[in-house]
């Protein structure tokens, strides 16, 4: 009952929205409208009705009783008789004018307190702190499927009421301050994007939204349990990529915080992830490069921007998982400003560097290397073959299109296109180059170029490029990627740290458990991901968060990866004292559940495990299992650039 009330005042708020909108467009004209008419009625029926009766007429009497019409003074009309036809429409529309005009001033003095009002009282939403690229790109592609709620102190001058989406509320203020973003009804909002311009900033709102989570209307300490099933999640951006790994490695230490969840993004490191995404190499797409052993092309990154930087990371990182331990390493050719610098800092952060060959080349502009055209290849002995990919990926968009071209023109067109180098220019926001650039129409043979009577051919098509382009793409060897429009918005779930940790942890335990002869859905813990039951969900987030415990119990700490970084490894008393506090938590979290202990009944509404006993009397497999679970563990935060450091004891006092 409660759940319908809320999404029936939820459609009448926005019905109102869209009604108040609609009048706020449209009172200032329709009574500027209005109003001329009826001054222009009521003047001309007052000429009449006093010219009538030459002892009484002056232009003041004309001028003054015009103009009480619009307070409806009916004065004039005291003794009744017959009035001229203007006279007799204006002494109607000019009280109506009034209303109209009285209508507008109430609207616009109403309209902001109004907003407020249905900010502070919407459900489920999304808030955005901040304003700028990356949040006006997350607004604009979040307000087609989502209540949005932007909190910036210049909201109104980046969204004016002209221009306002009718899924965006606006918040003005500080988003740092509590007060404003209770304001903006964070305790019901489902997700938290806080773009300001420094990482400082941003982490004060997560630490501001964490507080106002945990601390109730009532000023209690107590998290709701709606809360606690489904906790907020804050992402705040960070604005130099080496303090990506650091802050996460921080956060998971203290990641047991219930009802809230925090995260960190760049956007140049999910551009990354988008661009090779839509222009991934040969080897990234096996069943267009099988054979992983040979040597494969080089590609070159123009730019030691942070986007360059994130591409190069990202390209390591994938070559690592796709290649085989026996391949050559793959060349990448790097050219910008200080690139041997940026290429040793890179190695030094990044351990999926070491089966690359950086070929770095300093360069003021980042131009293309004539170098790479001539590079040999000591294993074959021969010159390898043009770069597949030049991903050109300067700060600057029209330094990084001049860029593009200036690759088009040394390669040449032959050189370019879907069989040969491919040079993905990096843009801003702004996606028109992909609407600019475009392939060459052919010309028509049946019909002759120059007929002036030649019927003009239709536009194209919506998804169709053809025809409306004004510049061709070089066969297809010149693409665009904006780097908002494609990394944003982003996927809470995807980029929550706890949940792809819980995923992989699933996924862990599914290949051992098929491994060992099991059939994939026999039992409902056997099922992918998206197709598990809620509670098992729970469990795999449960296990994930329980790292912080783990951590602490044992004064280890997270810390980036480096190059030569040594593997952690669990000696067998750690293994076995983590082992049956893994087991212990896993107990505690599925009785807080109301699982008991007893044989698993298929389709039966009372839950039961026969797992939910102590250690001992458990059998060798289950234990093994928590074994499991705890070797996975340094796996697990791999994928996100992490380790386990073993801090030394301090000395008793």
């Amino acid at each position: 009952m409660a759940r319908a009330a809320r999404l029936y005042a939820t459609l009448l708020f926005g019905r109102m929205g869209r009604i108040g909108r609609w009048l706020r467009r449209h009172l200032l004209g329709t009574f500027l409208v209005l109003g001329l008419i009826a001054l222009v009625l009521s003047l001309i029926g007052s000429y009449q009705h006093f010219s009538a009766e030459p002892e009484t007429f002056t232009w003041a009497n004309v001028i003054f009783f015009a103009s009480t019409l619009f307070l409806a003074d009916g004065t004039m009309f005291e003794n009744g008789g017959q009035f001229p036809p203007a006279l007799e429409i204006a002494r109607f529309l000019a009280p109506l004018a009034t209303a109209v005009g009285v209508a507008d001033a109430a609207s616009t003095l109403f309209a902001h307190r109004f907003e407020r009002f249905r900010a502070r009282h919407a459900h489920r939403h999304v808030i955005v702190c901040g304003t700028g690229p990356t949040a006006s790109a997350l607004v604009d592609k979040l307000v087609g499927n989502s209540r949005v709620v932007l909190v910036a102190e210049d909201a109104e001058r980046e969204y004016p009421d002209a221009e306002r989406p009718p899924n965006l509320l606006r918040v003005i203020g500080d988003p740092v301050e509590r007060l404003v973003l209770a304001s903006a009804g964070i305790m019901r909002a489902d997700v938290v994007y806080s773009c300001l311009d420094d990482t400082a900033s941003n982490l004060a709102v997560a630490l501001t939204a964490r507080g106002v989570v945990r601390t109730s209307r009532a000023g209690s300490r107590r998290i709701s349990s709606a809360r606690l099933d489904h906790p907020l999640r804050c992402l705040a951006q960070v604005g130099d990529l080496s303090l990506l790994p650091h802050l996460r490695a921080r956060r998971i230490g203290l990641e047991n915080d219930p009802g809230f969840r925090l995260d960190f993004f760049a956007v140049e490191v999910l551009g990354a992830h988008a661009m090779l995404n839509g222009n991934a190499p040969a080897w990234a797409r096996p069943d267009e490069f099988p054979d992983l052993r040979a040597r494969p092309a080089p590609v070159v990154v123009l730019g030691m921007s942070d986007l360059g930087q994130a591409v190069v990371m990202e390209l390591a990182r994938r070559w690592r998982d796709y290649s085989s331990p026996g391949s050559p390493p793959l060349r990448i050719v790097l050219s910008g400003r200080n690139a041997t610098v940026e290429a040793a800092a890179m190695r030094s952060r990044e351990p999926a560097l070491a089966r690359v060959e950086l070929l770095a080349n300093d360069s003021p502009s980042g131009e293309l290397p004539v170098a790479v055209l001539e590079l040999d290849d000591p294993v074959e002995g021969t010159r390898t073959v043009p770069p597949e990919f030049v991903y050109v990926c300067h700060g600057d968009e029209e330094e990084a299109l001049l860029r593009g071209l200036e690759v088009a023109r040394t390669l040449g067109a032959a050189s370019l296109g879907e069989h040969g180098t491919r040079v993905v220019v990096r843009t801003g926001r702004q996606r028109s180059f992909e609407d600019v650039f475009g392939p060459r129409e052919a010309p028509d043979p049946d019909g002759p170029d120059d007929d002036p009577d030649a019927p003009v051919p239709p536009p194209p098509g919506p998804g169709r490029r053809g025809g409306g382009a004004l510049l061709d793409d070089v066969q297809g060897g010149l693409r665009f990627f904006a780097v908002n429009d494609e990394a944003l918005p982003l996927d809470p779930g995807a980029n929550d740290l706890i949940e792809r940790f819980a995923r992989i942890i699933h996924e862990k335990y599914l290949f051992k458990e098929m491994t060992g002869g099991a059939v994939l859905r026999s039992r409902r813990s056997l099922r992918p991901w998206d197709e598990l039951d809620d509670d098992l969900r729970a469990a795999n987030l449960a296990q994930a968060i329980g790292y912080s415990d783990v951590l602490r119990r044992r004064n280890w700490m997270l810390m980036p990866a480096g190059e030569h970084d040594p593997e952690f490894v669990f000696t067998p008393e750690e293994l076995e004292e983590l082992a049956q506090a893994e087991h212990a938590r896993w107990r505690r979290e599925r009785e807080s559940r109301g699982v008991r202990y007893g044989p698993v009944e298929r389709g039966g509404s009372d839950p039961r495990h026969p797992s939910l006993v102590d250690w001992e009397q458990l059998s060798p497999a289950d234990q093994d299992r928590d074994r499991d679970v705890v070797r996975n563990m340094p796996q697990v935060l791999a994928t996100a650039g992490l380790r386990i450091v073993r801090m030394t004891p301090r000395p008793p006092d």
